[in-house]
């Protein structure tokens, strides 16, 4: 994809939506890199006191971190400039090149969106599904991709429910110190693997528990108390490691950063959206070949290029003409280079905390930068406090939930990430039909038994044509640059659509039958041959009707040589060229 500059118009050069997020992107950025490095201090200092195995664990922690903030160092230096090609955003279907025919399934869904005068949603599957859209009635009007986000994220937030209320009966539970701590590792490896793992990828992840995983839920909390105490004395002995208050820690703090993203998402929809659609209808006769209509139709359609970029081609249909009768088809549909539905402004920190559509992404971006200073904080408070002389198990309980803070923190900003890149466009789009019978015939023009210059035409005639004009500003949405588009308004144009039906049906009635001469030379032998008709034929004489055409056309009645208004004799016949 290219970037294409144009001097006179700069509505397609967008401000940098990341802009705002580039500073929580920095910050993250210092603070890994600095946890890295302290990290690798600690380990260096142990190694130099001849600790080498034991400060293995630092000098790993602080490459996990050295490595993951150059990879938010990374993405922040590929946001700092943004640019926006003409070929962008994509089409709503493949787009025909050039003077291509031909049309796809997507194009055939648009035509059904237009004929139907309505847009489409997908149905809600699922008893979970059935809540949230019966909370949020008016989600089902939010473009899909917040649809499919925001279902994501409401199963996470039950799962993350469900999973504190099963641990707390549990926790309360247990009287067994043993037992408690298995209990502990068994919910925070459940919280891990079930929760931060799959909310971790942000848009795309997908807690996938159902019915079923939510009465597992319900019978772990119910019985664990009994059965976990049964095995735990055949267990290992992990009473050192007490993670229950850290997996407390860990849920709440997943179920807030869910339901920051869960609040960003309500703040994308619009509401019920605009689904009229305008067209115009007619029949029309003509006595030309049906192509004719379309040659002019492309011509119209590029005179209403906005700012001078071509239309995107859905469909291009020609009609077929074949034989002495039959009938014929033709379409198009065109979509003007969708603009951006509102001035884009560049943001700052202090206006996307004002405006509602971006303040929760931004508090969602603070959760973010809070959890991984928080998370790398702990771990070198791990690393400086590991004496590798002395173990102290319970000081593994500050690396794991460290960890944990760490993956739920990334969660955060990349959840962020996909709504930032939020664009809206408005564009015009056209859809002409044609259908109709025609008839193959030849006419000759000149009188047939007296006239010497006669022509003849065959014409394709063409009786009450089927012509309709479907035009609609659409408004659309992505979210990324190069994302699929999505339609969330149609309004109908009916003033466009009248005015090209209008423009259609003149410019078939002007269309003429006859072949005649439109240069001046052959006007010139034109106006000679209707006087030899005249004369009937008589060449050599120089009759005054004759004489007086050739004089006005420059050329001999007899040859049509080039004379001279003074010649009085023709120089190629001799024939007489002034009246006696």
């Amino acid at each position: 994809m290219s970037y294409e500059y144009n001097a006179e118009s700069q509505r397609m050069d967008f401000p940098n939506p990341s802009y705002v997020e580039n500073w929580f992107l920095m910050a993250t950025t210092i603070v890994l890199i600095a946890g890295g490095i302290s990290l690798l201090v600690v380990s260096r200092g142990a190694m130099s006191h001849g600790h080498g195995m034991q400060s293995m664990l630092p000098l790993l922690l602080g490459v996990g971190l050295l490595v993951t903030g150059l990879r938010y160092g990374r993405r922040l230096l590929m946001q700092l400039r943004f640019f926006f090609g003409r070929g962008l955003p994509v089409g709503l279907a493949p787009e025909l090149t050039g003077d291509a025919n031909g049309r796809s399934v997507q194009a055939d869904e648009l035509k059904e969106m237009l004929r139907q005068n309505a847009i489409t949603y997908p149905e809600p599957i699922g008893p979970l599904n059935g809540l949230l859209y019966a909370w949020i009635r008016d989600l089902i009007f939010a473009p899909r991709p917040v649809q499919y986000i925001a279902q994501r994220q409401f199963q996470t937030g039950i799962v993350i429910i469900v999973t504190l209320l099963s641990f707390l009966v549990a926790w309360l539970g247990f009287s067994d110190r043993q037992a408690a701590a298995w209990m502990g590792l068994f919910y925070f490896i459940f919280s891990v693997v079930l929760l931060l793992l799959p909310i971790e990828t942000g848009a795309t992840g997908r807690a996938n528990v159902g019915m079923r995983g939510l009465v597992t839920l319900v019978l772990v909390a119910v019985f664990a108390p009994v059965l976990l105490p049964l095995v735990s004395h055949s267990l290992p002995d992990i009473g050192w490691l007490s993670l229950e208050v850290q997996t407390l820690f860990l849920l709440l703090a997943s179920l807030g950063s869910v339901g920051l993203y869960f609040r960003a998402l309500m703040n994308q929809m619009t509401g019920a959206p605009n689904t009229n659609m305008a067209r115009e209808q007619t029949s029309l006769s003509m006595n030309c070949h049906p192509k004719q209509l379309m040659d002019e139709l492309d011509r119209t359609l590029q005179d209403e290029w906005v700012e001078r970029i071509p239309n995107r081609r859905y469909v291009r249909v020609l009609p077929v003409v074949s034989g002495g009768a039959g009938a014929f088809s033709a379409e198009l549909v065109e979509e003007t280079q969708p603009m951006p539905a509102v001035e884009q402004r560049r943001l700052n920190v202090a206006t996307a905390f004002a405006l509602a559509r971006f303040r929760w992404i931004a508090w969602l971006d603070v959760a973010g930068v809070a959890l991984i200073a928080l998370a790398t904080l702990w771990l070198v408070i791990f690393g400086v406090r590991l004496d590798p002389t002395i173990i102290e198990p319970r000081l593994f309980s500050l690396m794991t939930l460290g960890l944990a803070m760490l993956t739920l923190g990334s969660y955060c900003l990349n959840a962020g990430r996909v709504l930032w890149q939020r664009f809206d466009f408005t564009s015009r789009i056209v859809w002409i039909e044609m259908q109709g019978n025609y008839q193959a015939a030849r006419m000759d023009f000149g009188n047939t038994f007296t006239d010497r210059v006669k022509t003849e035409k065959q014409i394709i005639n063409i009786e009450t044509m089927t012509l309709r004009v479907w035009a609609a500003e659409l408004d659309t949405v992505i979210f990324g640059k190069g994302a699929t588009r999505i339609v969330t308004g149609l309004r109908g144009t009916p003033d466009f659509a009248r005015r090209m039906t209008g423009h259609l049906t003149d410019f078939a009635g002007e269309q003429s039958v006859f072949v005649a001469p439109t240069s001046q030379a052959d006007l010139q032998k034109s106006a000679v041959l209707g006087a030899l008709n005249r004369t009937g034929g008589a060449a050599p004489e120089t009759s005054p009707a004759a004489v007086a055409f050739a004089a006005a056309a420059n050329v001999c009645p007899s040859c049509s040589t080039s004379i001279d208004r003074s010649d009085r004799f023709c120089g190629g016949c001799g024939t007489a060229l002034q009246p006696a």
